[in-house]
């Protein structure tokens, strides 16, 4: 077995019950939702793999919007630093596009 694969597992059943009749299907390492986009259905396609190089992570708090025992059975985590630092113009394409799905 693959390593990562029990996981990404959990992540799939994770993300089939958060998007419930808007999950779509599996389809080798992607994953396809459908979601509003501004009163249209569009597919998106949420690809998983196992990074070689993991991010650093702190147990501070979770901003996924799920409860902490979907991710983690003890703390609840996100990234406080990552291995590549995200240049200015990244965080501009990454603000960019959450303003234009409305995030």
């Amino acid at each position: 077995m693959a390593r990562g694969s029990i996981a990404k597992n959990n992540v799939t059943e994770i993300i089939k019950n958060a998007f419930g009749t808007d999950f779509i299907t599996v389809d080798g390492s992607k994953i396809y939702v459908q979601a509003n986009d501004g009163g249209e259905k569009v597919q998106i396609a949420l690809t998983m793999t196992c990074p070689k190089t993991p991010i650093e992570v702190s147990n501070k708090n979770n901003n996924t919007g799920f409860p902490k025992s979907a991710f983690e059975d003890d703390a609840e985590t996100t990234a406080s630093t990552s291995v590549n630092e995200i240049t200015p113009q990244e965080q501009e394409n990454i603000r960019a596009l959450m303003e234009r799905l409305g995030l």
